[in-house]
């Protein structure tokens, strides 16, 4: 794995790490991976699925992202009653993460950055899907491309609207299917209302 990834790396704009907790990112394997993208000037995408497994995004340290739902930051700080803005800064501050993404589920999720005065600045984006067909991918889907935007250079705000719109696509459909680049355009388009794009 290790071997695979410095051979990829040489060609990346970044890499992501979606953790599901079955034993393949071990504290060597994570070790190496962070090694690899400071000796590539990789940023590196986090993200950690708690749902079936116990573990913590607190290892994931100096990331450009992690993806966090609310249960998983809390699981992590281990504590139920911070507030949502207090728990993604803490969060954030223990991390060392530049950038945040906290997923909420039916409500939509909350993008948090950091400006040069090293400022903690929130947008949230709210789920474009009333009632979804089924959720299977949408995290995905949304970290795939919050971490090409952000890996090209594109700010965390825009970044996030794209990744709305792709979370809203993954929804709509049964299973986790593959999104295509025309269906993603369509759907910004559609929600924007744009005539000419």
């Amino acid at each position: 794995l290790i071997e695979k990834i410095r051979e990829f790396a040489k060609h990346a704009t970044g890499i992501v790490i979606s953790d599901f907790l079955y034993g393949v990112i071990t504290p060597n394997v994570l070790r190496q991976i962070t090694t690899i993208a400071k000796n590539y000037n990789l940023p590196i995408f986090g993200d950690l699925q708690c749902s079936t497994q116990l573990g913590s995004v607190l290892k994931f340290n100096n990331f450009t992202l992690l993806c966090p739902n609310e249960k998983e930051a809390r699981i992590a700080i281990k504590d139920r009653e911070l507030s949502l803005e207090v728990l993604s800064r803490v969060l954030m501050k223990k991390t060392n993460s530049r950038n945040l993404v906290m997923k909420l589920g039916a409500k939509g999720f909350i993008s948090y950055g950091v400006n040069k005065k090293g400022e903690i600045f929130s947008q949230a984006f709210p789920a474009l899907v009333a009632n979804p067909i089924d959720v299977t991918g949408a995290g995905d889907s949304l970290l795939a491309v919050m971490a090409i935007g952000l890996s090209v250079g594109e700010n965390i705000f825009c970044t996030s609207a794209i990744a709305c719109c792709q979370a809203a696509l993954a929804v709509k459909s049964m299973g986790n299917v593959p999104i295509q680049f025309n269906d993603l355009k369509n759907e910004i388009i559609k929600i924007m209302d744009i005539k000419n794009f």
